[in-house]
């Protein structure tokens, strides 16, 4: 590759980088993509209401419902609350409902600009995936673990003047069965907005934070490659109310103590966005 050819490409990468990100306050933000959080946050006035319904855990119970309502307190500060349970709907035996409510709160500590990435800070107690127990996973509290404390980054680009293209990452401490693991949980995704109602969205929870049986030899925490990968497409009928639609772990990599994969999860999230 000689000089005039490497100067090019140089020129070309910053042309696009400068041309894609300086739109990045023009568009909106998500908050999540499939569970993991960005760096988005609610605006000030706004709040949101959402139902999320999805398979039980437990096979003897009906499908699950959650619920969820989140408030911009500010233009950095947000907080919210959910809470629901397993056997709500469907033909179960019984109800189980979540150990706690799952409060969430947000702080956007800096904004995006056209060098820097925005970043988060905050807490959320509420996982996925159905309750968890100690006889089938060695713990109590969600299949796939709440995040807890988190710390979240997020670049947003705008390509070809019409597309939408956001890189997230996520690092999280999760406190429940903290006895056993020590150490923070890492996540990383993007979301694409094709028009003003499409959104594509994908994102790798790395399972740190998680132990798993291997061939009947004693459980350990996860490998890298095997990690939970979950997708979703977003559907939005106007501007405040949207539908998504969201496979989770569709590698089936998350075990149960007797090695039996859990299986992968679909959701189905109602969202309703308004401001007071």
């Amino acid at each position: 590759m000689n000089n005039r050819t490497l100067l090019a490409g140089l020129f070309c990468l910053i042309f696009v980088w400068t041309n894609s990100a300086i739109h990045a306050d023009e568009m909106i933000q998500p908050r999540r993509l499939v569970e993991s959080h960005t760096a988005g946050v609610l605006q000030r006035g706004y709040f949101d209401f959402g139902c999320g319904i999805y398979p039980a855990g437990n096979s003897a119970l009906g499908a699950g419902l959650n619920f969820g309502i989140s408030v911009g307190i500010t233009n950095r500060l947000m907080i919210g609350l959910c809470y629901g349970g397993e056997g709500l709907v469907g033909r179960g035996k019984y109800a189980k409902f979540n150990p706690l409510p799952g409060p969430v709160i947000k702080y956007r500590l800096i904004e995006e600009s056209l060098a820097l990435p925005a970043f988060a800070i905050g807490y959320d107690h509420q996982g996925f995936g159905g309750i968890a127990d100690t006889a089938n996973f060695g713990y109590e509290g969600y299949i796939f673990k709440s995040p807890g404390f988190f710390v979240a980054i997020s670049k947003n680009f705008l390509l070809f003047k019409k597309v939408q293209f956001g890189i997230h990452g996520s690092l999280n401490y999760s406190i429940e069965s903290r006895n056993e693991v020590r150490w923070p949980n890492l996540t990383t995704g993007i979301d694409l907005g094709i028009n003003e109602e499409f959104g594509l969205v994908a994102e790798y929870n790395f399972g740190f934070d998680t132990k798993d049986p291997v061939q009947g030899k004693p459980t350990r925490y996860a490998l890298p490659g095997q990690g939970y990968l979950n997708l979703g497409v977003r559907w939005a009928f106007t501007e405040n109310f949207y539908i998504e639609f969201d496979a989770k772990d569709v590698l089936e990599h998350r075990r149960r103590l007797d090695g039996r994969t859990v299986g992968w999860g679909r959701e189905i999230k109602l969202v309703y966005v308004t401001h007071f």
